[in-house]
């Protein structure tokens, strides 16, 4: 096979022209956004010099809202807006024009359409899969100008990933079925139909490939062994792109522009991993194991990288236990919702009490415990201040990090799978862990422009409202005019009170913020505990805090409340939990008209 550019081939051109087109739709909607941030900018502007502005919304997006109502496709997804599937069918028909009218050349001398033939159209289908694969490289990266240029985060791109590869695949397999026959009708031998010559040798083996990756990647898989799905994509991934541009040296347009881009993202990854230390500070039990609970792990670690953290981010975390035959634990990487982010000064200011920003470790730290970390600047201080309500309390508000300071941030992980369950037990046995970061990744939630945060949480999936949360109350006990939000709503649903335990002093702290702020901010918590009939109000004497027994949340109900009390102010929704509690969650607030975000890991 000789390795030559066909560059004026007429599957080329409807190639490049499929690019071309989906650049520049992709392109007017960052003009859009990006148009759309200097308004917001405006408006927080106008904020600070004590205008009572509020961020509107655009006027086809409360025509449009209904079709951001979720739904679930069975074998599919568990969660998909609808404005996703009319954008994936429109994606899709799309396809289906260039790959019956590409390349569009006009001539006089046809006067009627003409099908292509399938030998024309199946290469033509192999070169916009060959573009939707290039976008599933961009999709799939952490780091990318894509999320910058369209405001789109990691993991709201990861759906688009999947279903442009699934799309993409759709189109290889066309052109490998057609091929398999044509080569079978040339001896009538199966393997000639795979492996008749070089080019079909190639092909197939790419296609494995493809198919390797697929096959890992259905969500029983992805949710119960991620190692897998991970490294068989990376796998697959390297053995289809060499073997597809062995196939066709054309394919080398197409790929090495994203494979540059995923190659450029992975180094800085392992930048951030590797060249910027992680100090695990503390890796304990925070709530044992028993016959109702599965567990919570909390680890406390050292990351000045997390100086650029925003509320409701996540990181990606590979723990390993100490020693060399553990080092290929480092390969085991999983997201992690961030609970807590606090500073802590790094030089002696001469003050005793100078030296902790915000938060650190522990509401009674044990004499072993502070002897065990008096080398470091956090166990030091901790030793002397012995309270980490004591810590926070006294921390002033501030937004960023500063000269001499570093940033400390919490996990807290229940035991829900194979890996976080196994993390559980070391943590019960002090068994000595090592910990490396990536991050942090996800958007910057937008909830100040609105008067009311209203958020929903079902057990640990309550860690990403609580940084929501801390940094409303902060911001507006400290002042901030740029947080226009008045009133913050928390519905937790959990299954023992042993869930509570953990965040109870955090409460405290958002109750106390609020009786103290400087500008006005109120705080409702509703905590459900659904497991349990009766029992002790551990929320007693908190106020604008009740605790329900033996119930599950009424959330439509809750929701109409929250109508009924801010008919005309802006509600802005948070959720993370099941995917069904979610979508209960999501479609009410469509129905509400309120905007919203979920976090999701369906990485």
């Amino acid at each position: 096979m000789a390795l030559k550019l066909r560059e004026t081939s007429n599957f080329h051109i409807a190639g490049y022209s499929y690019a071309l087109f989906w650049w520049g739709v992709f392109s007017v909607y960052c003009i859009g956004y990006q148009l759309n941030r200097l308004y917001i900018y405006h408006v927080r502007r106008q904020r600070i010099h004590d205008q009572d502005k509020y961020v509107k919304p655009l006027p086809w997006v409360t025509l449009l809202r209904p079709l951001e109502r979720v739904v679930k496709i069975p074998f599919v997804t568990q969660l998909i807006p609808i404005k996703h599937i009319l954008g994936v069918t429109f994606f899709i028909f799309v396809n289906l024009i260039w790959i019956f009218f590409a390349p569009f050349q006009f001539s006089p001398e046809y006067d009627a359409y003409e099908v292509p033939r399938v030998g024309l159209m199946d290469r033509r289908a192999a070169f916009i899969a060959n573009i939707n694969w290039g976008y599933v490289f961009i999709l799939g990266s952490r780091n990318n100008i894509v999320t910058h240029m369209s405001g789109l985060s990691f993991e709201e791109l990861v759906p688009f990933h999947r279903w442009l590869a699934r799309i993409g695949l759709a189109e290889y397999i066309t052109h490998f079925v057609y091929r398999m026959m044509r080569g079978y009708m040339e001896t009538y031998l199966v393997k000639d139909a795979f492996f008749y010559d070089e080019e079909y040798t190639t092909g197939s083996i790419a296609m494995f490939g493809f198919i390797l990756i697929f096959a890992t990647s259905i969500e029983y898989v992805r949710r119960n062994h991620f190692e897998i799905f991970y490294y068989s994509h990376i796998i697959g991934i390297v053995v289809a792109m060499i073997f597809t541009c062995w196939h066709e040296v054309m394919c080398f347009v197409y790929f090495m522009p994203p494979i540059l881009i995923w190659l450029a993202d992975r180094a800085w990854r392992s930048y951030q991993s590797w060249g910027i230390k992680a100090t695990p500070i503390k890796i304990d039990q925070s709530v044992a194991q028993t016959a109702s609970q599965e567990g919570i792990t909390r680890v406390v670690f050292e990351h000045k990288d997390l100086k650029h953290y925003q509320p409701g981010q996540y990181v990606f975390i590979a723990m390993a236990k100490k020693g060399y035959k553990h080092i290929w634990q480092y390969a085991n990487w999983h997201p992690m919702t961030i609970s807590e982010v606090f500073r802590v000064k790094t030089t002696d200011s001469g003050s005793s009490n100078g030296a902790i920003e915000e938060r650190v470790l522990d509401t009674v730290t044990g004499s072993k415990e502070k002897a065990k970390f008096s080398d470091n600047v956090l166990g030091a201080n901790a030793a002397e201040t012995g309270s980490l309500c004591e810590m926070r309390r006294r921390a002033p508000a501030s937004a960023s990090a500063h000269q001499g300071e570093t940033t400390v941030a919490t996990l807290h992980i229940k035991g829900l799978g194979a890996y976080t369950r196994e993390m559980l037990k070391d943590a019960a046995n002090e068994t000595p862990l090592d910990l490396k970061v990536d991050g942090p990744y996800g958007p910057r939630l937008e909830y100040q422009d609105y008067k009311v945060l209203n958020c929903y949480a079902a057990g640990i999936g309550i860690t990403p409202a609580l940084t929501l949360i801390k940094d409303c109350v902060e911001r507006r006990a400290a002042g901030v005019k740029t947080v226009a939000t008045e009133h913050i709503y928390l519905l937790w649903a959990i299954r023992v009170t042993d869930e509570l335990a953990p965040f109870l002093d955090l409460i405290d702290y958002f109750v106390e913020k609020c009786k103290s702020a400087v500008m006005p901010i109120k705080l409702d918590v509703a905590l459900y505990v659904t497991r349990v009939k009766s029992g002790e109000n551990l929320l007693e004497g908190r106020e604008g805090c009740r605790m329900v027994y033996g119930e599950r949340p009424n959330i439509g109900e809750h929701m109409q409340n929250i109508e009924n009390e801010h008919k005309h102010g802006r509600v802005w929704v948070h959720t993370c939990g099941s995917d069904e509690f979610m979508r209960i969650v999501l479609n009410g607030a469509v129905s509400h008209g309120w905007d919203y975000h979920h976090e999701t890991f369906e990485f």
